[in-house]
């Protein structure tokens, strides 16, 4: 039983430094291994019908840097779309800044005149006192602001920029190498694995990771879909303007664990109750209840049954990650329970 716990504990332990310390150190080989293992058998059914794969020429090579440097590419262009459309939203809600400043205000007013009313105060006493708050926090950001000096923020703003800009660059030309490269060899890493046991345990290891991989991705493509489309209807329905920003926002924000739909549907609930809208709280309130229902009732029976997974550890695993590893440790908490428990199964048999 000792036995056991300290295993456990020696191999969680183990993971956990590898994927503090080590991991962002080969993230772009890492990156570059899980496409290859990926992309490999779509590449090979392709070249085999193409009677390519069997020699290894150069126009096989040729054409299999090609097919990477495609598949990167139009990798690249969605995150661009994407990124070129938040900022088209991001700029209309910009200009428009004055309007929404002066509702939130008028918001504001209303729900202090209701706190006076509650507690039995004097009229404007809760709005005074948070006007005073906003005024002394706008000081204390304009002092901290003047003390550096804007220049030096714009410069070491721009420095850090351009650093981060080739840093990636560079990162993302290497994963690209590494990918082809692993594609190109991938037959003959595999069979070298395969000549003993600890290569063989790697390949089970990564075969139970690859499933994993794929199961958690179509699980949470499903779920954020659903999602997306329950809220961008809800937001049509009450006739906000950015339904379709804001209905797949609320499924990217509703996938992580501690914020959840509820981030940003709660206080509009809140916003158009306190402005009388009531049917169209009802509705928000509706969809949040729906994306509730979704996640918590169907990410774990999607993910834990595919996976081998109880609810219960898939759930935690998936927590633990994220409050360890941010974002990717929605990914990093199941793979690593999973790869902890091949090796136990590995180390029984044995």
């Amino acid at each position: 039983m000792y036995r056991k716990i300290a295993l456990y504990m020696g191999l969680f332990t183990a993971l956990y430094l590898i994927f503090r310390f080590l991991l962002p150190l080969v993230i772009p080989f890492v990156v570059a291994a899980v496409v290859a293992i990926l992309y490999y058998p779509f590449i090979r059914k392709i070249f085999q019908k193409c009677s390519l794969w069997e020699h290894n020429t150069g126009q096989k090579k040729r054409l299999l840097a090609i097919a990477v440097v495609v598949f990167y590419a139009v990798i690249l262009i969605v995150c661009m779309g994407l990124i070129g459309y938040l900022c088209v939203e991001a700029k209309n809600i910009l200009l428009n800044y004055p309007f929404y400043e002066a509702k939130a205000l008028c918001l504001m007013r209303k729900c202090c005149c209701q706190l006076d009313t509650w507690f039995q105060m004097r009229s404007g006493v809760c709005f005074a006192y948070l006007e005073n708050w906003m005024t002394i926090m706008k000081e204390s950001v304009a002092g901290r602001s003047a003390g550096i000096g804007i220049v030096s923020q714009m410069t070491l703003f721009s420095v850090q920029t351009v650093e981060r800009f080739f840093g990636f660059l560079f990162a993302f030309i290497v994963t690209i190498i590494a990918t082809f490269f692993l594609i190109l060899d991938y037959e003959q890493i595999r069979e070298r694995l395969l000549q003993n046991d600890i290569g063989r345990n790697i390949c089970n290891i990564v075969t139970s990771c690859k499933h994993t991989l794929k199961t958690y991705i179509k699980a949470q493509g499903r779920i954020m879909l659903l999602d997306g489309i329950v809220c961008t209807i809800a937001f049509c329905l009450i006739g906000q303007p950015y339904y379709v920003f804001l209905g797949p926002l609320t499924a990217v924000v509703d996938a992580l664990p501690i914020l959840g739909a509820g981030i940003i549907l709660i206080p509009y609930v809140l916003y158009l109750i306190f402005t009388g809208s009531f049917g169209k709280a009802v509705i928000i309130g509706i969809a949040y209840v729906c994306c509730v229902v979704i996640r918590q009732i169907t990410e774990p029976k999607m993910i834990g049954k595919q996976i081998g997974l109880r609810p219960i550890y898939t759930i935690m695993s998936m927590y633990i990650g994220f409050r360890l590893f941010g974002v990717a440790g929605f990914l990093l908490g199941p793979i690593g329970v999973l790869i902890v428990r091949q090796v136990v199964l590995l180390a029984n048999k044995e």
